[in-house]
């Protein structure tokens, strides 16, 4: 069974170099409002670099044609395609949440994603990423039904502080810390992982553990502030079976904060065979007590029925009830479902609407996205993956050897509109688009 699933710009899984700059709630663009959650991420700078690694059959990225952008080119798996022209059409308005690049047929495994800014010319030389749809494979015999976890049922070390009246954090808190080393355990029972958290300035590096192996280290550096709760971490990799996650933040001064998670739970029957077999010889061995004591009471009862009309009651029997391994019954097991809908495929000024699993709210669903990504090398806070560049000076034009590599080529195709619906859970929302003056 095939899902998508989105990652917004502003996720730590996606990693751009530092001359990206940070349009969220932009004050130097009147067009931000039209970007998914007024957020973008844009460069000016001739060979910029964003890179994401990804597990995933199919991949679409989405971001503006506007009449100040160069060219871009994309490679999958280190496979470069054509430049593309990142101008809308002669005579067209600017497109907002329009769809730069897509490629479908992909292994179902590890894949990496890279965009590069091709600068075209004086005034023509951005490129910017609004968000990043992703198509995986499921096991369809899992729970499509998502376990929403709150930050409250995490296992924190000491020092760690409970924040209220929190914008843009589902349930307006969350649980956040600035010490380096400090840590925040969950455990979970399932295939798949998603973590929700906090970006901007005053956060930093932090890394991830699952089952007590290194998961790598990511960067929630964002320059600017503000951002509501987006995807810290998320992961499809694992089998079926109890896992524990666990976060550290990794920087002083700078803070590692908690919303809340989700998990897909594992299919049912999914344990070991000593357990299978167990279950099996257990319930032939009660059904053979249940005739037992149904064959004692009739035979009983007639005897009784010779001799006096008394009623016997059968010896009462115990109801056994099962909790889960981990949660003891205190997780929350009624999903998140703010909004609801198919996956996102962009903003339009007039023509075909698709259905769009986002909505133009800046609320903690609108911000969210499924994603299942892995973490790509650590970059340092003075790298930060949105560190705003202030330095968007000259860079070289494109060559005509460049050039001539160049394709006014569609984008490709939009994503399928499989049905997704994690159940319990909806997909992001549509969120209200923002851009920089990209």
């Amino acid at each position: 069974m095939l899902r998508n699933f989105t990652l917004d710009d502003a996720s730590p899984l996606i990693r751009y170099d530092a001359t990206w700059d940070d349009g969220f709630n932009s004050s130097f663009d009147d067009q931000f409002a039209k970007y998914q959650g007024q957020s973008f991420q844009c460069t000016n700078i001739d060979g910029a670099t964003a890179n994401l690694t990804f597990r995933g059959t199919a991949i679409y990225v989405y971001g503006a044609k506007r009449s100040n952008h160069g060219y871009y080119r994309v490679a999958i798996n280190g496979e470069e395609n054509p430049a593309v022209s990142g101008r809308p059409p002669s005579g067209q308005p600017n497109q907002f949440q329009t769809l730069l690049f897509s490629k479908e047929g992909l292994p179902d495994g590890e894949n990496t994603m890279e965009l590069t800014n091709i600068r075209e010319g004086d005034g023509l030389d951005y490129v910017d990423i609004d968000y990043i749809v992703i198509t995986r494979e499921v096991d369809e015999s899992n729970d499509s039904r998502q376990t929403l976890v709150s930050h409250d049922q995490f296992t924190y070390t000491s020092l760690w502080t409970k924040q209220l009246n929190l914008q843009g954090y589902r349930n307006s808190s969350a649980h956040t810390t600035n010490t380096p080393g400090e840590k925040a355990t969950l455990q979970f029972s399932g295939p798949e992982i998603f973590v929700y958290g906090g970006v901007g300035p005053a956060f930093g590096m932090f890394g991830v553990e699952i089952d007590g192996q290194d998961w790598g280290v990511l960067n929630a550096t964002r320059a600017a502030a503000g951002h509501p709760s987006v995807t810290l971490f998320a992961t499809s990799s694992l089998g079926n079976g109890d896992h524990t996650l666990s976060l550290t933040n990794l920087e002083g001064g700078k803070s590692l904060t908690i919303g809340y998670a989700e998990y897909t739970p594992g299919k049912s029957g999914s344990g070991s065979n000593g357990g299978l077999i167990g279950g099996v010889v257990g319930g032939v061995l009660g059904a053979l007590v249940v005739l037992t004591i149904l064959g004692w009471y009739f035979i009983r009862r007639q005897r009784r029925a010779r001799h006096a009309p008394s009623e016997d009651q059968l010896p009462p029997m115990s109801l056994v009830t099962s909790t889960h391994p981990h949660w003891n019954n205190e997780v929350q097991i009624t999903p998140y479902t703010e909004n609801s809908g198919q996956p996102p495929v962009g903003y339009t000024e007039g023509g075909t609407i698709y259905p769009s699993t986002h909505t133009p709210s800046v609320s903690t669903a609108t911000r969210k996205g499924d994603v299942l990504a892995t973490p790509l090398p650590v970059l340092r806070s003075g790298e930060s993956s949105y560190a705003l560049s202030t330095q968007f000076g000259a860079s070289v034009p494109m060559s005509p050897s460049d050039r001539t590599s160049i394709h006014e080529t569609d984008a490709g195709t939009l994503p399928p509109m499989y049905d997704q619906v994690f159940s319990t859970r909806p997909l992001p929302p549509q969120p209200t688009t923002s851009s920089a003056s990209t």
